[in-house]
């Protein structure tokens, strides 16, 4: 018997062989892949097993005006975290120290340690006496850290707050253009890594390795600083004088669209927004539909000289009343305007005319130019919520419908849409987009892009628009308008009293008193919509919005440096003459512009500057009368640094008015009949001007 295998059991093991060898040669050659071409890649893997990341917040950009002034920017504040895994069994010990030492539940702080991951946040935005405290005990607690965020800060304090809005906890924008603009602020987030090992604990000696974060874009806005100071305090004035609910102030750039001011009261502080009630930061003249009442007239009046329901020499008469349907709707005036021309009943502001305008219109025509004004549809503004104005269906609209809208009831619109409509008739005929961005900037100045003039459509021939305008200036100069004068400029303007409706109501002795303008006529410059809720006492837009409008764009043109563009007259002796605004002027000019008025001065107290004045200013007195003025160290100006008073001991009206002269901001809390016990800056601290002091009154 032979020893040799058979044949077959050679062939088996020479397949076995080839099998064993092709697994070598296989694995052979993955080895090489691995360590050559994929080893690289596999050690960043095993690394990212033991670094840890802890978030790096990037620098949030900038805000800032026309000028380049700072609005909102971003500084460093100090967060605690912790590595719950190395925690170890110190951490109920850790959980009550942190607790007592940052104000937190213990059981709180305790579930956070005991998570099983690698990164917990304890508490986010320290403050700097949490800190100090912190930076003593660390060494001893075990996997609890201290790490540098960004935080945000508005230095103007409650300038365009609500315009500005405010960020969250983790820098995303939450109102604002801070939301509207959030992804081109925001910036991109970095990561500070460190090796842990297996218990959780970091390396001994420990490994780290950043990501860095790129900052957000600088945003620019069109608002000017200034200008939005002046409408803020006209605002707060008009709140002290007029005990209204609300005021709001929109300027706007007539031949670009961009809002020069947005101011309102109440209004709030983004750097501690939460101590505001949230309907502070809602930006009324963007988001609240209301009825405008006569200073819609303007729009009524455009669409009928542009579709040729009306002329210039036009004749109308007013018996006090028309009836429409059956229904009788009065003019303002019971005993009617008798005959009038066109201009006549634009500057009488008779409603029987503007009845007569719209019926001319009719329904169909009337609401193609509603749309056209871009009345009917959302303004495409660059601020969160805005809303587009309420009509009655045009399927559904009656003839009375339509004769009432035409003077500016059974309608809404928001304050900025009629502002951009009124624009349109300033500039000539163009609607624009309104804005209040300028451009979007990198960190370093380059332009990434640029928000500036944006048409919508054409909606009125040049011709038309500077007939109304010249009618519109009539308003000012010998109709409804007179306390909105500013000496030495033709100023076109509107005024308007709405009554409001509540429920779906309209209430009896609830006013909407506004105003609505544009100046210097020719080439306006500045289109102007004031706007104040339930004034007490006297609630004519005339009496109570006009003087605001006035007030604000005498120092607009005196602050543009805008060269008178006609003479004044001075007044006889004994004719009415409006009061002119003499405050905060030097004594040589505040002479020269009451003479220009018709009224004589006296001076006393020592200084070089007007503080006070004893007649109001837009009040009517005979010519000749000798107005008595306070003489001060300095004007009453924004912008500069104050020091806080005494208020201890005062009424909440009597801390507002002292606040207000000195140019900083009140927010009281407590018995509104109580005195002042308590604030929350000291008296004789120094301060920016426009900062708000809480008080608390018992």
């Amino acid at each position: 018997m032979s020893d040799r295998p058979p044949l077959m059991t050679k062939r088996r093991t020479f397949l076995v062989l080839v099998a064993v060898g092709m697994m070598d040669m296989f694995l052979i050659g993955r080895l090489v892949s691995i360590q050559a071409g994929e080893g690289p890649r596999l050690k960043r893997l095993a690394d990212d097993i033991h670094y840890r990341g802890v978030p790096l917040a990037p620098y949030r950009g900038n805000i800032v005006d026309r000028n380049g002034r700072l609005l909102a920017g971003s500084h460093h504040v100090y967060s605690l975290y912790a590595v719950p895994l190395a925690t170890g069994r110190e951490r109920e010990a850790t959980a009550q120290r942190l607790s007592a030492m940052l104000h937190l539940d213990p059981a709180t702080v305790l579930r956070r340690l005991s998570r099983r991951q690698g990164f917990a946040w304890i508490k986010r935005r320290l403050t700097p006496n949490e800190v100090e405290a912190l930076r003593a005990v660390l060494p001893s607690l075990p996997g609890v850290y201290l790490l540098t965020e960004m935080g945000r800060y508005y230095p103007q304090g409650m300038l365009a707050g609500p315009v500005l809005g405010y960020t969250g906890i983790d820098n995303q924008g939450l109102a604002g253009v801070e939301l509207a603009y959030n992804r081109a602020l925001t910036g991109k987030p970095g990561q500070l890594e460190e090796v842990y090992d297996v218990t959780g604990s970091r390396a001994v000696p420990a490994t780290q390795r950043v990501v860095p974060s790129v900052q957000g874009n600088t945003l620019e806005l069109s608002l000017d600083e200034n200008i939005q100071w002046m409408a803020e305090r006209a605002a707060e004035e008009a709140m002290l004088n007029t005990g209204a609910r609300s005021v709001s102030i929109v300027a706007m750039e007539p031949d670009t669209g961009g809002i020069l001011a947005l101011a309102q009261r109440p209004s709030l502080d983004p750097n501690h927004f939460r101590d505001f009630p949230p309907q502070n930061g809602r930006l009324w003249a963007v988001s609240d539909a209301i009825p405008p009442g006569s200073i819609f007239k303007p729009v009524t009046l455009a669409a009928a000289l542009e579709s040729g329901a009306t002329h210039p020499g036009a004749g109308f008469f007013c018996p006090g009343f028309k009836v429409v349907l059956k229904r009788r709707v009065n003019c303002w005036r019971p005993g009617g305007h008798g005959p009038e021309t066109l201009r006549n009943v634009v500057e009488n502001s008779c409603n029987v005319g503007f009845m007569d305008l719209g019926l001319a219109l009719g329904i169909d025509r009337f609401y193609e130019y509603l749309a056209r004004f871009g009345l009917t549809a959302v303004p495409k503004v660059d601020l969160p919520g805005a809303a587009r104005g309420i009509f009655p269906s045009p399927r559904r609209a009656t003839l009375l419908d339509l004769a009432v809208m035409a003077f500016g009831q059974t309608l809404t619109v928001t304050p900025l849409a009629l502002l951009s409509a009124i624009s349109a008739i300033a500039n000539g005929g163009e609607l624009l987009v309104p804005h209040v961005a300028r451009r979007i900037l990198t960190p370093e100045g380059q332009v990434v892009e640029d928000i500036g003039r944006r048409l919508v459509r054409r909606v009125v021939r040049p011709e038309v628009a500077q007939l109304v305008q010249s009618m519109m200036a009539g308003v000012v100069a010998r109709g409804t308008g007179k306390q909105a004068q500013v000496p030495g400029y033709q100023v076109a303007g509107k005024t308007g009293t709405a009554q409001k409706v509540v429920g779906g109501r309209v209430q009896k002795g609830v006013y909407i008193a506004s105003f609505v303008g544009f100046a210097p006529v020719p080439n306006p410059r500045v289109a102007m919509l004031v706007s104040v809720d339930e004034p007490k006492g006297a609630f004519y837009g005339g009496q109570v919005a006009a003087p605001v409008f006035a007030r604000v764009l005498r120092d607009l043109l005196a602050y543009w440096k805008v060269p008178p563009t006609e003479p004044t007259p001075r007044p006889k002796p004994g004719e009415a003459a409006m009061v002119p605004n003499l405050v905060d002027l030097a004594p040589a000019e505040a002479e020269r512009q009451a003479q220009v008025a018709g009224f004589g001065v006296r001076f006393s107290g020592r200084g070089e500057w007007v503080v006070s004045q004893s007649v109001e200013y837009g009040a009517w007195r005979p010519a000749g009368e000798t107005i008595a003025l306070e003489l001060g160290p300095k004007p009453r100006i924004y912008l500069e640094w104050v020091t806080v008073p005494d208020f201890r001991g005062l009424s909440a009206s009597q801390a507002r008015h002292l606040a207000f002269d000195l140019g900083i901001n009140v927010r009281a809390r407590g018995n509104p009949a109580g005195t002042v016990v308590a604030q929350t800056l000291s008296a004789g601290r120094a301060v920016r001007a426009g900062s708000t002091v809480g008080v608390w009154l018992r």
